[in-house]
């Protein structure tokens, strides 16, 4: 079935029985791994850095949040993304941090003390989620690796990330997160589409990388919450449907942005863009959790 199929069911059923949610998702805690900076043109077409020929303008950029979620299902945890490597400015490529520094990462955005304020530990952990494999995103997945759980990605990101290690071209694939997957308990989705478990949905949307998915999360609650991972880094690029140059493919972004545009049109339907610069003037960190 289609993934268009499946939603014009979904939207059906949702429609008709709106109060039926057991889904067995208790709570979403969101996780901060601290704070990262780039270049406005990366994310967004930035007129500040167009100039006239023979002169030039300074670039504008912009501090936006690392995070990550842990959805407390009641058919097991499920970690989205593990933030970047707690020593990122040595094991990161110098290109990669010259252009993208954490300016701020202490213990408090440990994954281990992310987890510790909701009462967990790595070991806790049945499933984690890659929205994409990129330096942010799996620093931290190797706190996870010796325990057994379940790594989750699209198998056309896993492919892509090792044919750039390959080919020497690592840009935002780091060697030391990609080799701390060797060995662990892959489990690569094949499909666009992809239920974990009742109520947590992997969509293949591409667009940023080739294997970039989306998380949609419903809880019992009846609310539902979409991570965009990277296939959004801030709000703006849904409003003018336009990326910078973090942009992979335009086909797949403007139809994935044309999907969530359709989602947020259903009642308690909320976007996590995982790098929104006001995200926690949105949404409260953990210990703290949405319902």
């Amino acid at each position: 079935m289609l993934i268009r199929e499946v939603e014009e069911v979904k939207l059906k059923i949702y429609y008709l029985y709106p109060i039926m949610m057991n889904t067995g998702v208790k709570r979403v805690y969101l996780l901060d791994y601290g704070v990262l900076s780039g270049e406005m043109g990366w994310f967004i077409p930035d007129p500040s850095v167009i100039s006239e020929r023979g002169t030039s303008k300074p670039a504008t950029w912009v501090d936006i949040p690392v995070t990550g979620a842990l959805v407390e299902h009641k058919d097991g945890l499920v970690l989205i993304d593990t933030g970047p490597h707690p020593e990122a400015q040595k094991v990161w490529p110098k290109s990669s941090w010259d252009v993208f520094p954490m300016t701020k990462f202490t213990d408090e955005n440990r994954l281990e003390n992310q987890l510790k304020l909701i009462g967990l530990k790595p070991g806790d952990i049945h499933f984690v989620v890659f929205t994409h494999l990129h330096l942010d995103h799996t620093g931290q997945a190797y706190l996870l690796k010796d325990a057994g759980t379940m790594f989750v990605m699209h198998e056309k990101e896993l492919k892509h990330a090792l044919y750039m290690m390959w080919l020497g071209k690592t840009g935002a694939y780091v060697p030391v997160d990609i080799d701390n997957l060797r060995g662990a308990n892959l489990n690569p989705v094949s499909t666009d589409y992809f239920e974990l478990l009742p109520g947590v949905e992997l969509y293949l949307v591409g667009g940023h990388t080739p294997g970039s998915m989306l998380i949609k999360v419903t809880t019992d609650a009846g609310n539902t919450y979409v991570f965009t991972g990277d296939f959004l880094h801030l709000p703006r690029e849904l409003e003018i449907e336009s990326k910078g140059w973090l942009l992979g493919n335009a086909e797949e972004f403007l139809k994935g942005i044309k999907m969530l545009k359709l989602w947020l049109r259903r009642p308690n339907v909320k976007l996590v863009i995982s790098h929104d610069p006001e995200l926690w003037n949105k949404y409260p960190k953990a210990p703290k959790h949405l319902e």
